[in-house]
């Protein structure tokens, strides 16, 4: 499977559309394969339903547009801070950071996330016309509504109202190459209209983690759900829908790892706790999305006897706030949580036995006998851990704060050896609990961010959004990219954003 997965070419990947048609979207296309010479047989619907997650690796394995970029960076101060000693050249990582982004910040495109939607599109158009075995056809479909789903979730949480596009852009003269934005609430019954036709084929999926297995579609719906009902106005039916999926994946302590550091193993990479993963593979040619910017900038700054053992050097650009780091030291000295060394490096490794600190989560390996790094770790954005925080989430939003302490002390358990950790039922404190175990359990996997917002609780962790919600009650959202709208006049910027920053 892993040739396989790797040795889908670009001309297959983008199956049936056109280089030309480059409109709004900025889909980007690199074949001029038509309809006639690339739907023949079941073979080609099985590839370009793999070519669906190839390009959506492409996505979020960007440097820019990452899960971390697209999310958890601007959670701000309260968690990420600039190195104390460095120029900072990546205006674009401290602008998401800052939250002080504008159109033209790289992090606002929505390129190749579009361009993973039209595959998709593509094979939903295109596969009913092909003979196929009933395993075959299903596994097609079922892939294709989750990919499509997970990707129109990103985006419209994002930037709210986007393009909602069902069919392939085959041609420049298609009314769908120069969309408007959708409204939001039309975006989202797509996606659960997707996420129900994913559920009719779950059968079909398989268990191969680098795509929609049945475990992925229960998460890609209790998050969903929870999202409908906290931030949406979504009614107790939402809470429903995300208790049966999370039921169906089972919440049990026995579904966790036992060492927190062995999830992130780089030679056991979809372990038993992983549900869903984006591959990333050297030979994809990926940067490693943002995870290289956890590595020390100088190596003037770190005695030559630690360089790469145990102080990674490369380009950082991001380091743990003060603040974080006494949060996660305090965990380390006051509860033994063994998840803190796995998070942050640190120690006295200047040449004059100077403090050094890192973020060690994510780290690429290092090539033997040789400074290079190898860029090769996965995104792992669902995993058993974060279905047990929906789970203990869940409880809380139906007022059941045992429930959600017992949930919670399954995290404890392996966090603190002690699974009765959480006693408290009252409302302060599991949300109190909550926002503590989603800070540490998930730092650099793109799901902070989303609880807190879940949760409203991110006014009260960032103070610069609390600001700017009441100047702009779009603040949460991003700005669309200067060169969608420029291609595109039938696209409006995001209310409340400019060219700059409002």
């Amino acid at each position: 499977m892993r040739k396989i997965l790797f040795s889908i070419p670009v001309l297959l990947a983008a199956a049936v559309s056109f280089s030309s048609c480059n409109g709004a979207l900025d889909i980007t296309q690199d074949n001029r394969l038509t309809a006639s010479n690339m739907w023949q047989d079941a073979n080609d619907v099985t590839t370009s339903t793999r070519g669906i997650y190839y390009l959506m690796r492409k996505n979020f394995m960007n440097r820019y547009t990452s899960v971390f970029y697209w999310s958890e960076v601007r959670v701000g101060e309260c968690m990420w801070d600039t190195p104390r000693k460095t120029d900072i050249s990546q205006k674009d990582c401290t602008d998401m950071l800052n939250n002080s982004m504008s159109s033209s910040t790289a992090s606002c495109s929505w390129q190749k996330l579009y361009t993973t939607i039209d595959q998709a599109n593509a094979v939903l158009k295109y596969a009913p016309q092909i003979q196929m075995t009933e395993s075959e056809a299903g596994y097609a479909y079922g892939q294709s509504y989750f990919a499509r789903a997970f990707c129109y979730f990103w985006a419209v949480r994002i930037w709210g109202d986007v393009p909602l596009n069902l069919v392939p852009i085959e041609s420049p003269s298609q009314p769908e190459t120069y969309p408007e934005r959708a409204d939001k609430q039309t975006v989202y019954a797509t996606i659960e209209s997707d996420i129900e036709a994913a559920y009719r084929y779950i059968s079909y999926l398989g268990d191969n983690k680098y795509y929609a297995t049945p475990d992925a579609l229960h998460m890609l719906m209790a998050e969903f759900s929870l999202w409908m009902y906290a931030t949406q106005g979504g009614n107790e039916e939402y809470l429903t829908k995300a208790q049966t999926a999370l039921e169906a994946i089972g919440i049990s302590g026995e579904r966790l790892l036992d060492d927190y550091a062995s999830i992130f193993s780089r030679t056991n990479k979809v372990n038993d706790e992983v549900i869903f993963a984006i591959n990333n593979d050297e030979g994809d040619g990926n940067t490693g999305s943002a995870y290289y910017h956890n590595m020390y900038p100088y190596y003037t700054d770190v005695d030559e006897k630690y360089w790469s053992n145990p102080v990674p050097i490369s380009g950082q650009f991001l380091d743990l706030s003060e603040s974080f780091q006494q949060k996660l030291l305090d965990s380390y000295n006051n509860n033994n949580d063994i998840r803190v060394d796995c998070i942050f490096g640190r120690g006295n490794y200047g040449p004059g036995g100077e403090y050094i600190t890192w973020v060690n989560k994510f780290l690429p390996e290092l090539e033997a006998g040789s400074k290079t790094y190898i860029y090769d770790t996965d995104l792992l954005y669902y995993r058993y851990a974060y279905a047990v925080m929906l789970y203990a989430e869940l409880m809380y939003y139906k007022e059941d704060y045992q429930k959600a302490n017992e949930a919670l002390n399954l995290i404890a358990g392996r966090a603190y050896g002690d699974s009765n950790y959480y006693t408290d039922a009252t409302k302060e404190a599991v949300l109190q609990a909550l926002t503590d175990e989603y800070f540490i359990e998930f730092v650099h996997e793109g799901i902070i961010w989303w609880a807190l917002i879940r949760l409203d609780e991110i006014s009260d962790y960032n103070p610069v959004i609390a600001e700017n919600l009441k100047l702009n009650k779009n603040f949460l959202l991003l700005p669309v990219s200067q060169s969608a709208l420029n291609k595109n006049s039938n696209l409006e910027q995001t209310e409340g954003w400019g060219t700059t920053a409002d």
